[in-house]
């Protein structure tokens, strides 16, 4: 029985398909986290009897305003 040894681009695909997971892994909880922010930051406000004043810079909440009566 004999073992097939990989190719240089085999090596070079199976780095990069692993690397491209790393990477969509990083931006999947980097835009669950940020939704998680917002969204508990809101649930607050609510829960006050407010209505809440957000901007976002992509996945940065910038600006948070609780606005009540």
């Amino acid at each position: 029985m004999s073992v097939k040894r990989m190719t240089l681009l085999q090596g070079l695909v199976l780095v990069g398909l692993f690397a491209l997971m790393v990477v969509a892994i990083l931006i999947a909880s980097q835009l669950y986290l940020s939704y998680i922010e917002v969204t508990e930051a809101a649930d607050n406000c609510f829960n006050i009897g407010g209505y809440p004043v957000i901007e976002k810079t992509g996945l940065e909440m910038t600006y948070f305003e609780c606005v009540t009566n």
